[in-house]
């Protein structure tokens, strides 16, 4: 693909977030809440020589770390501007379309991908979270950069690729938990696919790297609370919001707390709490399978079904809430035709892809998922609707069908 269009996507989104930037000054107030000033207080005490304490004599239990170091860092070096943080996001973000162009030319057409490189510079949710000091912008980037190297991985069967893989896998973990599992997804494709022979080893880099990332993390955890947790708390509070049947008031989401079902539970540290509310919900879930299994299918219905974005509109007008529902909706069908894209020259590489597809929907289920928790993936469902879109153009103007480029396939894998 010409080098041209990559900076011509790249520019553009540059432009359109920094216009949100400089055009909308209110977005603090208007959408940070909690998560963002949690955050904001744990950069400071960095700074400060304090550590990781999101409130006097308490060490944070519920932020990874790498999103408060980045706000610390870029604060130490500007003088604690705000600005400069969201400003060097829109960086980030923009460079976040030009890896989906790269990630999709590996998989599909020069015209798929530069399609999805033009989406994701469009894309509002992704011009409004680049300007927000959330952990999304960073770990979007992050992500994306993992499932680079993972599907340049599976495409040229290269354990340098794996290796840097599993660097981006354990950072984007320290940004973002929900991704910690996938590795278990990845396996499956790995032993069961053909590829073991070729992939396996550097899986097991993947895993061996990424691990020793995270672990640094999970020991000061150990040590600075006494107790075990792997990144962060938040998982058995999710869990039972998950199997909650007033958790939504239509497409909005209600404030709950677990400690209203459980009040017993109120003093113990937020860890411990979560970790007994996350085995009750387990116990629910043996007990009653079929109630639970109605829940999980209702979450994931959900999940894909709302646009991010929809809630804040609805209260600025409904019926463009409507229309966005709408074109929502024309986006997962058009997307669905971006599958006919997919046969044995291209489904390899493509397996990356699909594995994060499958793992988000079913841990976003498990663990109540709101739209917001979708957003990093749906790079790739803009990856698919490019897929649906050239592909139905081609039918329209019944031009011959484009294949993708072909892979050399190891001998193990013909058979996939």
């Amino acid at each position: 693909m010409n080098k041209k269009i990559y900076f011509i996507v790249f520019v553009t989104a540059f432009i359109l977030r920094l216009g949100l930037l400089l055009g909308y000054k209110g977005i603090s107030q208007t959408y940070e809440k909690f998560d963002a000033k949690a955050y904001e207080a744990v950069a400071v005490n960095l700074m400060q020589g304090n550590g990781f304490i999101e409130a006097p004599g308490m060490p944070t239990d519920g932020r990874p770390p790498v999103y408060p170091i980045f706000l610390a860092a870029v604060y130490s070096i500007t003088g604690h501007s705000e600005f400069a943080a969201r400003l060097l996001q829109c960086f980030i973000d923009s460079g976040s379309a030009v890896l989906l162009m790269l990630i999709a030319g590996m998989i599909f057409t020069p015209a798929v991908a530069a399609l999805s490189g033009v989406l994701a510079a469009l894309y509002p949710p992704f011009i409004l979270y680049s300007n927000m000091k959330m952990t999304e912008c960073l770990f979007i980037f992050l992500f994306l950069l993992e499932c680079y190297y993972l599907t340049k991985a599976f495409k040229e069967r290269d354990n340098k690729s794996f290796v840097y893989s599993g660097i981006f896998h354990g950072i984007s973990v320290l940004v973002r938990a929900p991704t910690l599992l996938f590795p278990l997804f990845l396996l499956p494709g790995i032993l069961f696919t053909g590829l073991r022979k070729s992939l396996l080893k550097g899986f097991v880099l993947y895993v061996m790297i990424s691990s020793a990332i995270v672990s640094v993390w999970t020991i000061r955890n150990y040590y600075a609370l006494n107790d075990f947790l792997a990144v962060n708390t938040g998982s058995g509070w999710l869990l039972w919001y998950a199997i909650q049947d007033d958790a939504w008031n239509g497409d909005e989401i209600v404030q709950l707390s677990p400690l209203r079902e459980y009040p017993e539970l109120k003093d113990l540290p937020r860890s411990k709490m979560e970790s007994i509310v996350g085995k009750k919900v387990v116990k629910y879930a043996l007990t009653h399978p079929g109630s639970y299994s109605w829940k999980m299918a209702k979450n994931f219905v959900r999940l894909w079904r709302l646009p991010i974005g929809k809630v804040m509109l609805g209260r600025v007008s409904p019926a463009l809430a409507g229309l966005y529902q709408a074109a929502h909706c024309l986006l997962l069908i058009t997307a669905f035709f971006g599958l006919f894209y997919i046969s044995k020259s291209n489904f390899i590489c493509a397996l990356p892809t699909f594995l994060y597809l499958s793992y988000v929907s079913l841990m976003h289920s498990v663990i109540i998922g709101t739209p917001r928790y979708r957003l990093p993936y749906d790079h790739f469902l803009l990856m698919f609707f490019a897929g649906g879109l050239v592909f139905l153009y081609n039918r329209f103007k019944k031009k011959p069908f484009e294949t993708p480029p072909a892979e050399d396939l190891p001998h193990e894998a013909h058979g996939v």
